[in-house]
């Protein structure tokens, strides 16, 4: 069995770059342009949580995340690693190592995983292993971000609860929390906290915000400004014709959770070929008529909230959160 701990002395073609966060922040989509880019190298598994590991028990896991996660690398990277897997907990050196295997010279070499921002141990586990790395977060209305994050855990039979508040604050009273054992829905949303232990450990330099709301609206300049961190070809002309992630829920509630919870959907995902999982999604969910939070709902999070931003504007010097976020201004 491999190490737990690798290192740069050990592991040349290691990351020299980590997005970390957040989750609903469209670090999906940040992957799959990002990989266009023939100076930049990512793994095959989208979210390693590799230097997270410390502060996840995967005892813990909810029943469907574990399904999410379970992936068998050893099979997997025997066969090549011929598709793109989303998320799976890759603990071991040497499983982590073969997900680096193929770089061949690209300049910025790096990893996405959300679980970096929220677990505590992760900005010195990166630290240790590679102390000139630098680290990306893409931050997003909080209050946004947790109902986009609702209405995926609705679409994912994560929950049915039909009353977003009540479900938002029974999971931080969960008995048991922590990535992967309750949703963190509120947790998700303390950038300042989680940010700054990146910036104390690696220097504001070495430490990007973006803001999803200009990364929507403008990816290409969004994506110029993080080559130009990168170091690489800021002139690259990026596709951004397709979208991951986009917002739906199911089509009939019951069935969809009979067949998440049964695995039958991850399977069917996984015998589907990519250019025909858009149709297979078609069958099971709609994009139309999704709801908005509500006005209510959306007062009860920016006022848990306000002293949050107010600590985010701070620490990174800007009035963005107050010009972005339409709930602080």
């Amino acid at each position: 069995m491999g190490s737990l701990k690798p290192s740069v002395d050990n592991f040349e073609k290691g990351p020299n770059f980590f997005v970390i966060g957040v989750v609903k922040g469209g670090t999906t989509s940040l992957y799959h342009y990002l990989a266009q880019h023939p100076q930049v190298y990512l793994p095959p598994v989208k979210e390693t949580n590799h230097f997270a590991a410390a502060d996840i028990r995967e005892e813990d896991f909810l029943p469907e995340y574990a399904t999410d996660v379970r992936i068998d690398l050893d099979a997997y990277i025997k066969r090549g690693m011929p598709e793109q897997v989303h998320i799976a907990h890759v603990n071991r050196a040497d499983h982590y190592a073969a997900l680096f295997s193929r770089v061949n010279g690209e300049k910025a070499v790096g990893e996405i995983s959300n679980s970096y921002m929220v677990c505590p141990s992760a900005a010195a586990a990166i630290h240790t292993f590679n102390p000139e790395a630098k680290a990306i977060a893409v931050l997003r209305n909080p209050v946004s971000r947790a109902w986009s994050q609702y209405l995926m855990n609705l679409r994912e039979a994560k929950t049915r609860s039909p009353h977003f508040v009540d479900e938002v604050f029974s999971d931080a009273e969960a008995a048991v929390t922590g990535w992967g054992a309750n949703h963190q829905y509120l947790e998700l949303g303390n950038y300042a906290e989680q940010l700054k232990r990146f910036i104390d450990l690696f220097g504001r330099d070495r430490v990007k915000a973006v803001f999803f709301e200009e990364y929507k609206a403008a990816p290409q300049k969004t994506m110029a400004e993080l080559c130009s961190f990168l170091e690489i070809d800021p002139d690259f002309a990026f596709d951004f014709s397709t979208e991951s992630n986009k917002a739906s829920l199911p089509r009939n509630a019951a069935l969809n959770s009979l067949l998440v919870k049964s695995g039958a959907v991850k399977f069917a995902k996984g015998m589907t070929p990519k250019r025909l999982r858009s149709k297979l999604a078609g069958v099971l969910y709609s994009d139309k008529n999704i709801p908005e939070i509500s006005p209510e709902h959306r007062k009860v999070l920016r006022d848990f909230y306000a002293d949050e931003v107010a600590a985010l504007s701070r620490l990174l010097k800007t009035d963005k959160p107050y010009t972005l976020w339409k709930d602080f201004k």
